[in-house]
């Protein structure tokens, strides 16, 4: 009979054995199947990072269904975002997505372009843009833009805004329109090196106003959704451009503000600056 010892040793190394042959057909398989993307595995709705919470979601789906069909202008893109394409149909509806992502802007054509994506929607526009203010300069284009007169409310066009925040660089589909409803969820804005949401913020914040003053009568609202409200960046561009007095609604990481043609002519907001310590 065999020894405990050896018997254990035996059993040791079959079980090595099965654990490293295990491994290699795991790894041969991953490396065989080609990475599929959000938008290939998920046909449209899926999720990714800094995803919406269903709450969150739920909210922004009831948000932009309670206006259709209207016009919608979504900074940022992803299988979530792409779904309230859906949502905005009818007569005059018009969808805009606005990303600084080359694969996503593709992912979104080819579903757009299988029909998987906007179903009975009405147009639906990809535009792709270069944001160039990282999330850690922030603070110091915060701090510039209170002493530029340039940066008050706009009065015109926000195509020909000299505040530095403006996104003016974005095509004119998208500045020169009228928007009911404006999502900011872009770009990531996730580390201090990457695209902070400074401009898109500001920009949101100056089409909203144009818009709601374009309209006859004054009587019209632009309903704006900034996304990751716990981060500090959105939380305080949000608080300048758009305004406590203007947020009506709120979903874990998603505030609603709703922004009329009303307060101060030259100020975005009708109480003063943000104290930022």
């Amino acid at each position: 009979m065999m020894p405990p010892k050896q018997l254990l040793t035996i059993i040791l190394i079959v079980f090595s054995t099965l654990s490293f042959i295990k491994l290699l057909l795991l790894t041969s398989s991953s490396s065989a199947s080609p990475r599929r993307s959000a938008w290939d595995a998920t046909g449209g709705n899926g999720t990714t990072r800094n995803a919406l919470a269903a709450k969150e979601l739920l909210l922004l789906r009831s948000l932009v269904a309670a206006r259709a069909p209207c016009r919608l202008l979504v900074f940022g893109l992803s299988p979530q975002l792409l779904a309230l394409a859906a949502l905005n149909s009818g007569a005059g509806a018009a969808t805009a997505f606005v990303t600084d992502s080359a694969e996503d802007a593709d992912g979104a054509r080819r579903v757009l372009l299988s029909g998987r994506g906007a179903g009975a929607a009405g147009v639906v526009a990809v535009h792709r843009a270069r944001y160039r203010d990282a999330a850690a300069e922030a603070w110091p284009l915060l701090r510039r833009a209170r002493g530029s007169p340039s940066c008050r409310r706009p009065t015109g066009t926000v195509r020909k805004s000299g505040c530095p925040l403006a996104l003016t660089s974005l095509p004119r589909e998208v500045l020169d329109a009228r928007w009911d409803v404006v999502v900011v969820d872009g770009p990531s804005g996730a580390a201090p090196g990457e695209p902070g949401r400074m401009g898109t913020i500001y920009t949101a914040a100056a089409l909203a106003r144009a818009s709601a003053a374009a309209w006859a009568g004054g009587g019209e609202v632009v309903d704006v959704a900034v996304h990751d409200v716990d981060r500090t960046v959105e939380r305080w561009y949000a608080w300048e451009y758009l305004c406590e007095d203007n947020l009506v609604a709120a979903k874990g990481r998603l505030w609603h503000f709703r922004i009329g043609a009303g307060g101060p002519p030259d100020a975005f907001c009708s109480t003063g600056p943000v104290q930022i310590l």
